[in-house]
């Protein structure tokens, strides 16, 4: 830069210039000095150039996302004429003018200051240049770090998930109430506050129904002894009586015949179940209503294994009182499935006196099985198509006794009789109050459950058995023989809604599920004051302000309320939180979020739908159900959109109900399976490696792939081993469905679930070997297994 010389500088040169010719003037007694010729004055060089310049904070971090963020002023100097000002990537002003982006000019002394707009995005850099006489200036702002990321449910809605080959949700097998469309219930036991409960409660809510351990116990009671073959009910008598039922059945024409022909569609799943007593042959005489008394033949020989002469009468039941074909006139629609006893273990085993041979019971469960498919009629077998299963465990625990409970019982009925099985029949239970204690299955506890019988029965069968959970829902035994209460009420709701969610991901294996939900069950009524649990119906008088014999609904109707519009193809979906079961479905322009948190407190979560253009919606209904003091409340909301963040009650589920202005087109596929390994249940040993194969998978360049890891330790013992697959050492997540099953020692008596393990695509290969390791002994391996999601487009996650 030339040097300059400022007006101040030329102005002080000029008086000292003067002051030197007034002395040289008044000197005395020299000679005169002839006067000097003044320097020219200089005209100063124009310098549009300024001093370099920089701003205090030129570089500014955690700043908020999409937020204005203005630099200090500062002070333009070393130019003597106006220069130009221009800027990219923000704004500037001069002294207190506008904002603006817009090139102008300034002068010596202005002050400049510029802003910019942070990005949207977390951890981003945003940088503006301003020009200044060709001097430039810098100023950059960083957004914040991205937060950890919260609870979110990712739901891509035009990807269609098929689970072994099921992508539709299916009411018949899902939506049930553990009762058939004929019971007395409906119709009588009292008044009803409906004029029509049966219609307004099934039609209303869209149920189906499920399970008959009364029908089949009626008949017998007023069924003979064959007098040609004692021990066996008569046949001819049989026949008779069954032609009666069918042909009243179809011609009465009361408002009930009428009423339970219209809703017969409804009970095409039957379940027939029977019970100990006096199915087993152990002498016990069956009722008297009208025939003499008898007792099922207890002959156990090579023509007539025990059991034949139970398996006989079920049979003939299920063939002769339900319609004979599609082109019989007369009667019901015939059960799907037969459970050959209703938990038979409790009352003969575990309760009994004289507890019978385990070994007895699962043969009895074979020939029954086998008695019932082949009974012979008239040169024909009518049961060949029917599905017979068992053994219809209550409260099974694998784990008891380091899984002495798993071998001694599920496993020894398993190789005895599973190959005779249509189906594994199960009752499951959360225990919420038991003995001072939180005993849950819901999450990670009833995956493993599953998880070692699918195991076990596709090494056994090849593939694995189907299962029918004919009970299921929550035994609050502090309140076992006490009033009718709401708070009972909703400690069965919220382990129906988690226990569903846990059915709903293997729906290609389950061939119903029944929340055992009975209508009014004066049968087993202990006293004036004392109802049966676990009903549908409760008399006006037992809630609380309230008074009349009305039969009205208990709160465990909300539970079918909750659920009465879900329908469609299954749409995929994932929450990046175990805690949270998430479900989607699509129909037509409508889509389905079930989202149930298996948190014990309140927590948010975020929702992000993917896969729609340019389809707005129209509208959103968010229905929770949850609990306000111990009282189930199903909430109800009306939304214009979905909010950011939402709350979800502890324990509680919602169901978003999306109604967009066209349909949601699902143009992409997305198909889960699941492989097992060659080999299950090893007993863990310190610092060895257990090694297992899976084989024959088919491998994907989209789409996702868990390990899933089953096992059986005691409280204290490591759940985090060293897992490499195909020698790539996987990520094991802490966390895993559900409670912690310890629940401050006073949870279960020992860890039994699955923890959920992430596998890189990259690191699949058609036959994988995988390698476990824990650094401590004790407990078991139960099972391995891996599910793999391969769709035909990348899945969007939120990030």
């Amino acid at each position: 830069m030339p040097t300059l010389i400022t007006t101040h500088q030329l102005n002080r040169l000029l008086i000292l210039s003067l002051s030197f010719a007034v002395i040289a003037c008044g000197g005395s007694g020299g000679s005169a000095t002839p006067p000097s010729t003044p320097p020219p004055v200089t005209t100063p060089v124009t310098d549009t150039t300024p001093n370099s310049f920089s701003f205090s904070f030129s570089s500014i971090d955690h700043v908020p996302l999409d937020t204005l963020v203005s630099s200090d002023a500062i002070s333009i100097s070393g130019i003597n004429a106006a220069t130009a000002i221009s800027i990219s990537g923000g704004e500037f002003k001069v002294n207190e003018g506008e904002f603006t982006a817009s090139s102008t000019t300034l002068n010596n002394n202005d002050k400049v200051t510029v802003r910019i707009t942070s990005a949207a995005d977390y951890a981003t850099s945003s940088e503006l240049n301003v020009t200044i006489g060709g001097v430039v200036g810098s100023f950059k702002v960083t957004t914040v770090p991205a937060p950890p990321l919260g609870k979110v449910v990712d739901v891509n809605l035009d990807i269609k998930h098929s689970v072994g080959g099921i992508e539709r949700f299916d009411r018949e097998k899902f939506i049930t109430i553990h009762a058939n469309h004929t019971e007395n219930d409906w119709y009588a036991v009292g008044e009803n506050a409906s004029a029509d409960l049966i219609t307004e409660f099934a039609e209303g809510y869209d149920v189906y129904f499920g399970r008959d351990a009364g029908g089949i116990g009626w008949n017998l009671n007023n069924l003979p002894q064959d007098p040609a073959k004692a021990g066996f009910v008569d046949p001819a008598a049989t026949t008779e009586r069954a032609n009666g039922v069918r042909w009243n059945y179809t011609n009465l024409t009361t408002p009930r015949a009428i009423t339970q022909r219209n809703l017969e569609y409804r009970n095409k799943n039957l379940i027939v179940s029977g019970q100990q007593h006096p199915y087993w042959p152990d002498g016990q005489l069956t009722g008297n209503l009208s025939a003499a008394s008898w007792a099922f033949s207890q002959i156990d020989s090579a023509n007539e294994p025990f059991g034949t002469a139970t398996g006989d009468y079920m049979a003939r039941y299920v063939s002769q009182f339900f319609k004979q074909g599609e082109t019989d006139p007369y009667g019901q629609t015939k059960p799907a499935f037969v459970e050959v006893m209703n938990e038979p273990l409790y009352d003969l085993y575990d309760a009994a006196t004289n507890p019978v041979e385990l070994s007895q019971v699962f043969a009895f469960h074979k020939t029954v099985a086998n008695t019932i498919r082949n009974l012979e009629i008239n040169g024909e077998k009518p049961n060949q198509n029917l599905k017979v299963g068992g053994y219809t465990a209550a409260f099974p625990d694998f784990d008891t006794d380091n899984f002495q409970e798993w071998e001694e019982r599920d496993k020894l009925f398993i190789d005895m009789a599973g190959a005779d099985m249509d189906f594994i029949s199960l009752h499951l239970y959360d225990m919420p109050r038991f003995r001072n204690t939180v005993q849950l299955r819901k999450g990670s506890n009833m995956e493993a459950t599953f998880d070692l019988l699918e195991h076990y029965t596709n090494l056994s069968f090849g593939a694995p058995k189907p299962f029918i959970i004919s009970e299921y829902g929550s035994q609050v035994h502090t309140m076992l023989n006490s009033p009718w209460s709401p708070e009972r009420d909703w400690l069965f709701i919220n382990s129906m809604n988690a226990q569903l969610m846990n059915f709903l991901e293997r729906p290609n294996l389950i061939e119903m599920t029944i929340p055992f939900i009975v209508v009014k069950a004066e049968w087993g009524r202990i006293s004036d004051t004392v109802p049966y649990s676990h009903r549908l119906m409760r008399q006006q008088k037992e809630a609380a302000g309230e008074t009349g014999d009305l039969w009205v609904y208990t709160d465990l109707v909300k539970f079918y309320q909750l659920w009465a519009n879900v329908n469609g193809q299954r749409a995929e979906s994932k929450a990046n939180d175990l805690d949270l079961q998430v479900d989607a479905y699509v129909d037509g322009n409508k889509a389905y979020i079930i989202v149930n948190s298996l948190e014990m407190e309140a927590t948010t979560f975020s929702l992000n739908t993917y896969g729609l253009t340019d389809n707005d919606i129209n509208q959103l209904i968010k229905r929770e159900l949850r609990q306000e003091n111990g009282v189930a409340v199903l909430d109800e909301q009306t939304l214009t959109s979905i909010p950011n963040t939402m709350e979800i009650g502890a324990e509680a589920t919602i169901i978003f109900e999306i109604t967009y202005q066209n349909a949601i087109a699902m143009a992409h596929s997305a198909t889960e399976t699941k492989y097992y390994a060659s080999t299950y249940k090893q007993a863990i040993v310190a610092a060895t490696t257990h090694s297992f194969t899976i084989a024959d998978v088919i491998l994907t360049d989209e789409g996702e792939a868990v390990l899933r890891l089953g096992l059986g330790r005691d409280h204290g013992l490591s759940l985090l081993p060293t897992v490499t697959f195909n020698d790539v050492t996987l990520s094991v997540p802490e966390d895993f469905r559900g409670y912690d099953q310890f629940y401050n020692g006073n949870g279960r008596e020992n860890f039994f679930g699955v923890i959920e393990i992430p596998v890189p695509l990259s690191a699949l290969q058609a036959t994988n070997t995988i390698n476990v390791t824990f650094d401590d002994a004790g407990g078991f391996i139960s099972s391995l297994s891996l599910q793999v999601l391969n769709s035909d487009k990348a899945l969007k996650r939120a990030e």
